[in-house]
């Protein structure tokens, strides 16, 4: 271990800029930046604990992983229980143990998070939280903004497989004041780890419906280098029966690198990645074309410095993200009126330097950030004087657009007896009106007695529209180039309790929505067209209980059981208009996940999920629109056996075990009973 300055707040915690200590089930704070708000952010997840000592704040002193970086509620470093927000933690070993093959099917287990997959096996999924619509949350690799600008359709595009994510957390409530314009509900960030002990794996499945997935893997150490270096690819000739009308196939490859450097005072990261996907888009924007088809890939850099002195830490960071869409209305056998695909280039690139202080008196932080997003489109954009070639295509970029943001962050926070509190907030800019809006927050948390917390807050946030929301014209949409930004202010409260053994969370919040972007019709035979609608609220519940029981008692085998429940309820004061997004959200969802050792190295993981989604669609049938359905309350529950030697693993899962019809979306059919078999095998040096 090679450590650096401490840091040290309230003289109760201590940091160290680097170490390679191995913790537990929850990992501890990690550094943050955030772009696009200019945030240097913290977290804290717990240390391995027993069922004879607790950790949390009846310690005095704490250490930290600096290395990670990971989400946090605060832009300064803060307690987990002390942390006056509800988040959501998925570890390692239960990443490795769920019975999912990607990230997407991984989130459907998070409580109050609502993913609705187009697409299987990461194809294509819209992720959203509380209610909201799939723009209003931020996703994250690694503490960098990846969101898509074109649309959030593309936020989940990530260069990464589930096999080599370390751990996923997840921030519920509004988060512009820390994450950024965009984190309007929550922020999700997906970490992996490079500072691992040295291995080089690989990993195989295959399954039905010509399910193959292959991955190779190394964490390497040369000098002061750390490397994460990984490639994977998958493939499936689609799931629905009918051969004709299936085109729900699809291959999807990806290269992934991440790595650290001891440099000068400090410590150098960088990461690169891409994605490669085609995939049949069965119906997935029109039931009357279900012949789509789409191809994106994503190039994304990143480069930081992280430097500590005694009581003061800067990091500066750069990145880039690339994405390139095309969409095919018709995969082959065009009608004659059909001309073109349409073509997006999206190019994103930001820097900041984030730093903060500890002045004797708490801690204080500050952050400046600047991004520019640009798109090429032939559909989305303002025409171009003179056109551009699409790379790789026999196409004309038409159109294009270019926006930046500036950002300023600040925030201060203090310990004080059993209080913990928090306020700042993000000052921000935008090219499309040149004025400048402060959102403010302020958060509290008391320790009423050991374990257990209460917590308050007032948050606003907002949010811009997509260049799909201000441009976007096709068959059945219009886009809306005059939308305002999205506005919100959240009260929230709730208790947390926290020991050895369990995790409670409760939490109760109440937001009210301004200007809320939908995509609305009045009429069944007009155009969707997006609208800023005066008002859409949303009152609801979250409820998460984690155990594990072997902590209690080694012979119990049951690892770890986590129940979680959400109800929104939303209302809107726009009247007679038939909403495509914004009222067609999660009402309840419960989630169930049961991790179990069955006899000797034989292990079982289970998920089981309610879901009762309010709104409907309009069915299509026979050449045909009919009448609004509603959406039909589901139970769907996945399986894995596996056998865990030291360097491999085998197992057999099985999704939608029950073969169970239904719908994220309305049209799109999603999978029936899907089984699969693989396994794993690493070396370690």
């Amino acid at each position: 271990m090679t450590d650096y300055k401490n840091f040290k707040t309230s003289g109760k915690l201590a940091f160290r800029r680097w170490s390679r200590r191995k913790y537990g089930a929850f990992k501890t704070m990690g550094q943050q930046v955030i772009i696009a708000t200019a945030v240097l952010a913290f977290s804290l997840v717990f240390e391995a604990k027993t069922a004879k000592a607790q950790v949390d704040t009846a310690q005095i002193t704490q250490e930290y992983d600096m290395d990670e970086v990971v989400i946090s509620g605060e832009r300064s470093p803060v307690l987990f229980s002390r942390l006056a927000r509800i988040v959501t933690v998925l570890e390692k070993e239960e990443i490795e143990q769920a019975p999912v093959q990607d990230v997407n099917g991984l989130l459907e287990y998070v409580l109050n998070l609502d993913i609705r997959q187009r697409g299987n096996h990461g194809v294509q999924a819209d992720i959203s939280m509380r209610g909201g619509t799939f723009d209003q949350t931020l996703v994250l690799l690694n503490g960098i903004n990846i969101s898509d600008p074109q649309t959030g359709h593309h936020n989940l595009n990530l260069p990464v497989v589930l096999q080599y994510v370390h751990r996923i957390e997840v921030l519920k409530g509004p988060a512009s004041r820390i994450f950024g314009v965009n984190a309007f509900n929550g922020a999700i960030n997906i970490i992996t780890n490079v500072d691992k002990q040295q291995s080089a794996g690989v990993a195989l499945s295959g399954g039905e419906y010509g399910f193959m997935k292959g991955m190779a893997s190394a964490n390497i150490k040369t000098g002061n280098f750390r490397h994460l270096v990984a490639a994977s690819h998958k493939r499936s000739d689609g799931y629905l029966q009918d051969k004709e009308l299936n085109n729900t196939d699809f291959e999807n490859t990806n290269f992934f690198y991440h790595g650290k450097v001891a440099a000068w005072e400090g410590e150098l990261e960088m990461q690169a990645g891409y994605n490669d996907k085609t995939f049949g888009a069965n119906s997935f924007y029109t039931p009357a074309y279900p012949n789509q088809f789409e191809a994106t890939n994503t190039t994304f850099a990143s480069l930081g410095y992280n430097l500590g002195f005694e009581n003061f830490d800067l990091r500066p960071v750069v990145y880039y993200r690339r994405h390139q869409d095309r969409f095919e209305l018709f995969r082959n056998n065009p009608p004659a009126w059909y001309s073109n695909h349409n073509h997006h280039l999206t190019d994103v690139w930001g820097a900041n330097i984030n730093g903060i202080v500890n002045p004797g008196f708490g801690q204080l932080a500050l952050g400046v950030n600047y991004r520019n997003e640009h798109i090429y489109s032939n559909v989305l954009g303002e025409e171009m004087q003179e056109h551009k070639a699409v790379p790789g295509q026999e196409a004309k970029f038409t159109r294009e657009d270019n926006r930046n943001t500036t950002s300023i962050n600040l925030e201060y926070s203090l310990n004080w007896n059993n209080f913990h509190i928090a306020t700042g907030a993000m000052a921000t800019g935008y090219s499309e009106t040149g004025n400048a809006r402060i959102y403010p927050g302020l958060e509290a948390n008391y320790n009423i007695f050991r374990g257990l917390h209460a917590f308050g807050s007032y948050n606003e946030a907002m949010r811009l529209p997509t260049y799909t929301d201000l441009y976007y014209e096709g068959p059945t949409n219009i886009g809306n180039p005059h939308l305002k930004p999205e506005e919100s202010n959240t009260l929230e409260a709730g208790l947390k309790y926290l020991d050895g053994v369990q995790r409670i969370q409760l939490g109760v919040f109440q937001r009210k929505g301004k200007n809320i972007i939908d995509w609305v019709k009045e009429t069944e035979e007009e155009k969707w067209k997006p609208r800023n609608l005066t008002e859409v609220d949303a009152t609801g519940i979250d409820f998460s209980w984690e155990v594990s029981p072997q902590e209690i008692m080694e012979i119990i085998p049951v690892n770890r059981l986590r129940v979680a429940y959400s109800y929104v309820d939303m209302e809107k004061s726009a009247e007679n208009l038939i909403s495509r997004y914004v009222l067609d959200n999660l009402k309840h969802k419960l989630a169930i996940n049961l991790n179990h050792t069955i006899i000797g190295k034989l292990h079982a993981s289970w998920g089981i999920t309610y879901q009762d989604r309010a709104g409907g669609f309009i069915r299509y049938k026979d050449g045909s629109y009919g009448e609004e359905t509603a959406y039909e309350p589901f139970w769907l529950a996945d399986a894995r056996l596996s056998w865990q030697e030291s360097h491999w693993k085998a197992y057999v899962e099985a999704s939608n075990i029950f073969d169970k019809f239904y719908y994220d979306h309305g049209n799109v059919p999603q999978p029936g009973r899907w089984i699969r078999v693989g396994g794993s095998y690493e070396v370690r040096w």
